[in-house]
């Protein structure tokens, strides 16, 4: 899971999917209920471009600490971004994941400020 937050800090979003299985599922709190689900590989593509656009390139997580078992990962990050009107975000998230040997399976994204998220990314 380390290995997925460098490659998107890196903008390397191809090699970040390379560690989620073709069936993945990535859960997330948007605002409209139509955005909080994501599926398969080409669905989590578009959900890290979508924070790619609206952040102007900026968002990069920071990896705080991962704990993990055989069968779940979480591991918990500060994500900051910012956009050229000087709007900047700086917030903690979890993400949470079922592992299988194809990779994470099953993965749950929740910011601890889900609005001050939803106004920046939504």
């Amino acid at each position: 899971m380390r290995e997925v937050a460098e490659a998107v800090a890196r903008g390397d979003v191809p090699t970040a999917l390379e560690h989620f299985p073709e069936d993945v599922i990535w859960y997330w709190p948007a605002e409209r209920e139509g955005d909080r689900v994501y599926s398969g590989r080409a669905g989590l593509m578009r959900f890290f471009a979508h924070l790619q656009e609206r952040s102007n390139g900026t968002m990069t997580p920071h990896v705080q600490a991962v704990l993990g078992s055989n069968d779940h990962v979480v591991i918990f990050l500060r994500v900051t971004a910012e956009r050229a009107d000087d709007d900047r975000l700086d917030v903690c998230v979890a993400h949470f994941a079922t592992v299988r040997p194809d990779g994470f399976a099953r993965n749950w994204f929740l910011p601890n400020d889900v609005p001050r998220w939803n106004q920046f990314f939504g």
